[in-house]
């Protein structure tokens, strides 16, 4: 299981809501015993993580020219994001982004996780100082 999740973690920006799928398997893991109990829940997960790994990503390469659009949701403790280009009329993925929040972001009201999910998205230096449109979905 550590193993498929290191693949996964290691291809987590071609895979939306990665988090969220790996939460639920990593949490098995961490159990003391080494027989995992499977639940429907942790075979969807499963499932869903090893359709994203095996289906070409759909991803368009970046500009620099045109302005970026983060769009962020925050749910079940993890934070997820699609960053967007506007290609030929229509937003284009550039990347999926997602990120657990941390035990003191987790605990704020759903107003305030909105925004801690957002700050998290926006901690890294991949788009250069480049102009980027927040979206959030509440």
């Amino acid at each position: 299981m550590q193993s498929f999740l290191g693949l996964v973690n290691y291809c987590r920006a071609w895979v939306p809501n990665c988090s969220m799928y790996d939460k639920i398997l990593r949490a098995a893991t961490l159990q003391d015993s080494d027989d995992i109990a499977w639940t429907a829940e942790m075979d969807h997960a499963f499932r869903h993580l090893k359709a994203s790994l095996t289906r070409p990503p759909a991803l368009g390469l970046p500009t620099y020219t045109t302005d970026f659009h983060l769009y962020v949701h925050e749910g079940g403790g993890t934070a997820a994001a699609i960053l967007a280009q506007e290609h030929g009329g229509i937003y284009r993925p550039v990347a999926y982004l997602s990120k657990t929040l941390d035990s003191v972001a987790g605990g704020l009201p759903a107003c305030l996780r909105a925004v801690a999910a957002a700050a998290i998205m926006v901690q890294d230096e991949w788009l250069l100082l480049h102009v980027m449109i927040i979206k959030q979905s509440l």
